[in-house]
């Protein structure tokens, strides 16, 4: 009896609090239902985000001389993901990139599932040190997490270290990128026998140029024969 009346006095509490502050959706704006699976994008917006195409995959495999490439969403001016996105690296909304993270990871399982045998570490792309202050997190990481709930993989941090403060890639070409972000990167001296013989997926937000993620492979194949895969939340079009 006792536990029967805990149970509806936290229903109710929970009902008191979903009436005081309701879950809004980030994209429509209107109240959430306590029954969606997440608490800041409507479950039917979902399900209509843009979907990569994975025709292109094997294209950016090879630009970014990676083992394994893969990404769910678009994200385009104004879109969806764009929306989620920013509110996942600039408003602090960490829950997005474990959510979205763990819907990649559920793709991944169902269409790669066989590729996953080569791979044993999970790693976000780092942000300096000064960059991680400010924002207080690493949105990579958080991508990590809801990957690796569905991956099972080993999630490693500070294996590789973001050394030189890049600037802004937003505005530069191709080639101004790639610029700004040669020699960003330098392998810790224990990750380098620890990788060797191994796999590793590199894990970001958004690819664009896919400079970022190029120079990161490039820095981890200089010194060990690891295998690299590259995962992102999604492509960036026009």
């Amino acid at each position: 009896m006792i536990a029967v009346f805990k149970k509806s006095f936290r229903n109710l509490g929970a009902s008191i609090i979903d009436f005081l502050y309701p879950k809004i959706c980030i994209i429509s704006g209107k109240r959430i239902s306590p029954e969606n699976s997440n608490s800041f994008i409507d479950d039917s917006l979902l399900l209509k985000l843009e979907a990569a195409d994975s025709a292109e995959f094997r294209e950016y495999k090879a630009a970014l001389n990676a083992e394994f490439f893969f990404s769910k969403y678009i994200f385009r001016h104004d879109n969806e993901i764009q929306t989620l996105i920013h509110y996942l690296k600039y408003k602090g909304f960490t829950i997005i990139g474990e959510f979205l993270g763990e819907e990649t990871g559920h793709e991944i399982i169902i269409k790669h599932k066989d590729s996953l045998k080569d791979f044993h570490y999970l790693l976000p792309v780092p942000l300096f040190a000064s960059k991680l202050r400010e924002r207080g997190y690493n949105q990579s990481y958080q991508i990590c997490m809801g990957l690796n709930k569905m991956l099972n993989l080993e999630l490693i941090e500070k294996k590789i270290l973001r050394t030189k403060n890049t600037k802004s890639q937003t505005g530069l070409s191709y080639e101004e990128r790639v610029k700004n972000v040669r020699d960003a990167f330098t392998l810790s001296e224990e990750s380098i026998p620890l990788l060797m013989n191994k796999g590793i997926i590199i894990v970001d937000d958004v690819i664009t140029t896919g400079s970022t993620l190029k120079e990161i492979v490039r820095t981890i194949k200089l010194s060990t024969n690891a295998k690299v895969g590259v995962v992102t939340l999604a492509l960036a079009k026009s």
